[in-house]
């Protein structure tokens, strides 16, 4: 899986590195100190076989005294784990022996050979001791060769490293602990200019700010002026497209209108084919520089318009123009809900809902909203319902299309259900037509919404 969070993959490699290098450290000193016990108990013994040496006579006896002195008396406490012995380095025979052997003797079944006269190694005694001993040939006189063995028990060095092994996990664990805190903290100190552009971006896209503000790092600083170029050029951009299209706008309706009153006052089928086809290109005009304007506008940062007052103020308009109708106009707008985008093209979606819901319906009209989420994004949906006789499941599809009109007896030139779907769309929301719990036709417009992720 692919780790998005830029702060959790550097501390995810920054964790992993530091625990990498505290176990290899780890390890390379329990293996040096396990290294450095082995050596200094193969020193003693050598010490200890050099004082046998000595000790020994031409008949492979032992001075006993001789040797007690520099064991510190190891040798004569029983089973002390400190031993010595001899063997006749013909055919083995156990010579002499340590008082702390208690009488026993160590099982070695070989003797050192004349090729290998010296040898070090580890061996189990009696009781599963584990002993490791040096012995070695010596010649002390024409007849005369022996096998002197020291020996010493290895369970002190082992408790030795195991405590060292164990007291080196404690510590690097508590160090690695320690290093945890400090990637997290360096982390969360590093990565804050950051967290100030993203929350910067967040309160431009809500309209609380127009710019990027305050001092950043050399590093962000380039980006961060980047970004306010860009922010300033879209504005430009936006600003020049609405100039064009309402100097198009008036180029294009000017010769129209002229059109359309010669056609009023000649007469004949010319005439009127002419006209029908004027009020076309009208329509179709009119259409496609809305959505012209729309695109330039859907995408500016910060545009933020409050929905409660345009819902208010449509209802009452809506309440005068059906005044005559007496319909029960209803707008439950509630406090907070904010769109992402342009008052107008706020006003201009509502308005042909409100319009088209009061234009069908028999006796109320009712508009409520709604915020949600949508992929960790906030939206809000303004829904429009109203007790007409609704609309067939088949044919709201249709409803859509631009142009598209399903009772010609109503006025209207077909294009205003498609103008605020199209617009929508372009917002990143939808339109859709439902069934209305007051019986008639429920549109529900879904915009995105001011404010933060959720």
């Amino acid at each position: 899986m692919r780790i998005r969070s830029l702060s959790l993959r550097v501390g995810l490699i920054a964790a992993g590195g530091s625990a990498l290098a505290l176990l290899v450290a780890g390890a390379v000193l329990i293996v040096q100190f396990t290294n450095a016990v082995e050596r200094n108990f193969d020193l003693r013994l050598e010490t200890l076989l050099l004082t046998l040496i000595t000790a020994t006579d031409l008949n492979g006896g032992v001075d006993e005294e001789a040797i007690e002195g520099r064991s510190g008396g190891s040798f004569s406490r029983p089973l002390s784990g400190w031993y010595w012995q001899s063997r006749s380095a013909d055919t083995g025979d156990i010579i002499d022996f340590s008082p702390s052997l208690l009488f026993d003797v160590l099982p070695i079944p070989d003797l050192p050979t004349a090729d290998n006269p010296s040898r070090i190694f580890t061996f189990t005694a009696s009781g599963g001791r584990q002993l490791r001993a040096l012995e070695q040939r010596v010649t002390l006189a024409p007849g005369s060769t022996f096998a002197l063995l020291v020996a010493g028990d290895t369970q002190p060095m082992l408790w030795d490293i195991r405590a060292f092994r164990n007291s080196v996990i404690v510590w690097l664990g508590g160090l690695a602990v320690l290093f945890a805190i400090g990637i997290a903290l360096l982390m969360r100190w590093s990565l804050r200019p950051l967290r100030r552009v993203r929350d910067d971006l967040g309160n431009i896209r809500d309209g609380k700010i127009q710019h990027l503000t305050g001092e950043y790092p050399g590093e962000i600083e380039p980006l961060v002026q980047d970004l306010n170029a860009l922010m300033d050029s879209n504005r430009e951009i936006v600003e020049r497209a609405r100039t064009h299209v309402g100097n198009l706008a008036h180029a294009l309706k000017t010769p129209l209108a002229v059109l359309q009153n010669e056609t009023q006052s000649a007469e004949g089928p010319l005439a009127t084919k002419v006209g029908q086809q004027i009020g076309l290109m009208r329509d179709q005009v009119e259409h496609h520089l809305n959505r012209a304007r729309m695109a330039a506008q859907a995408n500016v940062l910060g545009a933020v318009t409050p929905v409660g007052p345009v819902i208010t103020a449509l209802a009452r308009v809506m309440a005068k123009v059906y005044q005559e109708r007496g319909l029960d106009v209803e707008a439950d707008a509630g406090p907070g809900h904010r769109f992402r985008g342009e008052k107008q093209d706020l006003e201009e979606m509502a308005g042909n809902l409100f319009d088209n819901a009061c234009k069908w319906a028999a006796s109320k009209v009712r508009v409520s909203i709604a915020q949600h989420s949508i992929e960790r994004r906030p939206f809000l949906t303004i829904s429009f319902d109203d007790d007409g006789p609704g609309l067939p499941r088949e044919e709201r599809a249709a409803a859509l299309s631009r142009g598209h009109r399903l009772d010609e007896t109503k006025p209207g030139s077909g294009l205003g259900l498609s103008i605020v779907d199209e617009l929508a769309r372009i917002y990143g929301g939808s339109l859709k037509l439902e069934g209305s719990p007051l019986g008639g036709l429920s549109a529900q417009l879904t915009l995105p919404a001011a404010g933060s992720e959720f």
